[in-house]
């Protein structure tokens, strides 16, 4: 099914600076995220597989905007040796293999962390148990100010670029089982990264409807992946993340200036995946429920918002979630069907648009399953 139109807005902590007015969408289904300093996120997307489209926005490197339609998040990172028990998937069916891909690896992330690893050894987070997801995008991450105290697995999902080493060492110092997600968007060009300049104009599509970015023609995997494998290894491996989160992995729902079709998307989506791997990093799928049951193979858990919100949850139950992977939905306008959720096994809470940090102003964190909860 597609979802109908909905614009969602996702501002920075410089948003004030530019006009809301920016909150433009593509066609149908949520808004997706959009990295910036500036405004961040927005944007609408859908898909005829009925996926449903991202809404958060984060800080971005020096100026410009974020946002788009469409779109997916996902997080990255080093990935270490992972550990820990749980049921999680081993993440068959994925390309793997390869070393860290850094001499500075992710060691800081190797224990435990709720989920068997990948064959690589990376880490695939289990749904036997709930776990613990903070996602934090539109400022950078202030610790202890930001921490959530929890048991069991606890998830931070941040931006890659923005934030340090130090941080993404002081969270893993909170507890053996934390785990960093390492924000980076895969599918749009943003001219306020530090290597935009490392895109040619023969990959820069239409503009996704926010200042600075437009979509990419990820046909062009010979060109694109260098790029993303140089942004996984700088932003994320060296920083000792723990796995990649990939946005806008669904530009063919979008009028992206390229005649994309959705086999030339899901191509690039699955050599993305398969890059992280060769990395020794997790990844995870952002959105795209109606996809979910061909992606899952390639991925190590998901990450959705507003899946109660339009329906879709139920992709998961016979894809991430029937495989023993875990499986992370943000809901936004509305709570999300935490008795539904939990009998699936799939963490569940409600958010603030912007997604910013507990010390912010307007934050709101409503999970299904407490912080200080092991069990379903």
């Amino acid at each position: 099914m597609t979802t109908p139109f909905v614009r969602v807005c996702v501002l920075s902590i410089a948003s004030i600076a530019l006009s809301s007015a920016a909150c433009s969408g593509a066609s149908s289904g949520a808004g997706d995220t959009g990295p910036s300093s500036s405004t961040s996120s927005g944007g609408t997307a859908g898909s005829s597989s009925g996926s449903a489209g991202s809404s958060s926005g984060h800080v971005g490197s020096s100026s410009g905007s974020g946002g788009s339609s469409s779109g997916s998040t996902s997080g990255g990172g080093s990935g270490g040796s992972s550990g820990g028990g749980g049921t999680g998937d081993a993440g068959t069916g994925s390309s793997s293999g390869g070393s860290s891909g850094s001499s500075s690896g992710s060691s800081s992330g190797s224990s435990s962390g709720g989920g068997d690893g990948g064959p690589g050894g990376w880490w695939v987070p289990s749904n036997a148990t709930p776990s613990h997801y903070h996602w934090q995008l539109s400022t950078k991450v202030v610790v202890p100010a930001d921490v959530v105290p929890g048991q069991g697995l606890v998830v931070y999902d941040i931006d890659g670029e923005n934030n340090d080493a130090a941080t993404v060492a002081a969270l893993h110092a909170l507890g053996p089982d934390v785990k960093v997600v390492c924000y980076v968007d895969v599918g749009t060009y943003e001219n306020y990264r530090s290597d935009a300049s490392s895109f040619p104009a023969s990959v820069l599509g239409a503009s996704n409807g926010w200042p600075g970015e437009q979509w990419l023609d990820v046909r062009q995997q010979s060109i694109l992946l260098p790029i993303m494998k140089n942004r996984f290894v700088d932003w994320c491996v060296n920083k000792g993340f723990d796995a990649i989160e990939p946005d806008n992995l669904d530009a063919w729902t979008n009028s992206s200036g390229f005649p994309l079709t959705e086999a030339d998307n899901l191509s690039y989506d699955t050599a993305v995946a398969a890059l992280a791997h060769s990395l020794n990093m997790s990844i995870g799928l952002k959105n795209l429920p109606g996809n979910s049951a061909t992606l899952e193979p390639s991925f190590d858990w998901a990450l959705d918002e507003q899946c109660t919100e339009y329906s879709e949850c139920d992709n998961y139950k016979t894809s991430f979630l029937a495989h023993g992977k875990a499986v992370w939905d943000v809901e936004y306008s509305k709570a999300p069907d935490c008795a539904a959720a939990g009998a699936m096994h799939m963490n569940a809470q409600q958010r603030d648009l912007n997604l910013v940090g507990p010390a912010d102003s307007g934050y709101v964190y409503k999970p299904c399953i407490a912080d200080s909860q092991t069990t379903w």
